[in-house]
């Protein structure tokens, strides 16, 4: 089992980057995120703190990255497995990877993104 040492957050957007309030709708706020970086979802678990996607580029079966966004923050975060993988995973990774480096709990408790972050 891997620890936190092998896993790096970075915060790389925010509704007030959006221009949208973190009040509104999580399915609105995720289909901005989405826009701003031509994406797709191919994975979603929510939590009543956080939310744990699993983004891709619609054309590419190789580029899947996690990110979790903060609910009460209104930031997305970029989550980093420390594997040797660069260029994203496939979805027959993901489950591996949500497993391996626990993203559920980050997207359960956001606030532990500051102790990883980058």
């Amino acid at each position: 089992m891997n620890n936190d040492g092998n896993l790096c957050a970075s915060a790389v957007l925010s509704t007030k980057d959006l221009n949208i309030r973190p009040e509104r709708d999580l399915t609105e706020i995720v289909g901005s995120f989405l826009a701003v970086g031509e994406a797709v979802v191919a994975h979603w678990v929510e939590y009543a703190r956080g939310v744990l996607l699993f983004v891709m580029a619609a054309e590419d079966e190789r580029s899947g990255e996690f990110y979790v966004y903060d609910r009460k923050r209104g930031v997305f975060w970029l989550m980093e497995p420390a594997d040797g993988i660069f260029g994203g995973y496939s979805t027959a990774e993901m489950r591996q990877k949500i497993r391996e480096f626990r993203l559920l709990e980050f997207a359960e408790n956001p606030g532990r993104l500051a102790a990883i972050r980058h």
